[in-house]
């Protein structure tokens, strides 16, 4: 589960790649642009600037949110939906893996609870990371999970449907898991994503994915993509 230099640098790699599609897809992200194109525009984006796709990309409009693996269909993007995109590049065959969660127009007062929700579960699990590998303390997948999915409870929200985090490598889901059933440690040149969600149907749901790198002492966000509320 740990990863070589190259393997590292191939991720790294990967993860620009992915940052630089999610900067190329925003201005396309208007009224009326269905879920198949903006699919079919990430996917043309990926496959002219890596290896091709790290897995088949997800994205979903307005109540097609709350769909973990939603299929892309000919929904059309309206004012007022929420935007969950998912996608990945691979480089030399390692993979990426980022999910950001938007806004077209302004988003109400019900969809900001949740995306600050998601957002503050993720920077939770990630501190409790970070002050772990600082103090040199051994950090259970199963506890990172545990911090993540008490805090999305205690805000009153649907129990995360799907585990914290993966492993990231030759495939996106690659060995560890971040997990309530887990029993491995998280430790240095791991790569794994770390993605609170939360799902409410008929409404929508909001999920924010990083991937991540233990490097050494100190945790590395390999994918950057801006994590603020975005309306477009």
């Amino acid at each position: 589960m740990k990863k070589s230099t190259a393997d590292i640098a191939c991720i790294t790699k990967a993860c620009k790649v992915t940052d630089a599609t999610f900067k190329y897809i925003l201005p396309h992200l208007v009224e009326n642009v269905t879920e198949k194109q903006i699919v079919k525009k990430i996917n043309k984006y990926l496959r002219k600037n890596s290896d091709g796709l790290a897995f088949k990309t997800i994205t979903a409009f307005g109540e097609n949110s709350a769909e973990i693996h939603h299929l892309p269909t000919e929904k059309k993007l309206k004012k007022g939906d929420i935007i969950v995109l998912d996608f990945g590049a691979k480089i030399n065959g390692l993979c990426s893996d980022m999910t950001r969660t938007l806004f077209l127009g302004k988003a109400s007062t019900k969809q900001k609870k949740m995306y600050n929700a998601v957002s503050e579960t993720q920077q939770l699990a990630i501190n409790l990371l970070k002050s772990s590998i600082i103090n040199h303390k051994s950090l259970k997948a199963f506890d990172i999970d545990k911090i993540a999915r008490e805090y999305i409870l205690s805000k009153g929200y649907p129990n995360m449907p799907h585990s914290l985090g993966h492993g990231i490598g030759r495939k996106v889901h690659s060995g560890l898991r971040l997990s309530p059933k887990s029993k491995a440690y998280l430790k240095p040149s791991m790569i794994f994503s770390i993605e609170p969600g939360i799902y409410i149907k008929g409404f929508g749901g909001v999920r924010i994915e990083d991937t991540v790198l233990i490097n050494g002492n100190k945790i590395e966000i390999l994918t950057k993509s801006m994590k603020k509320l975005i309306e477009l």
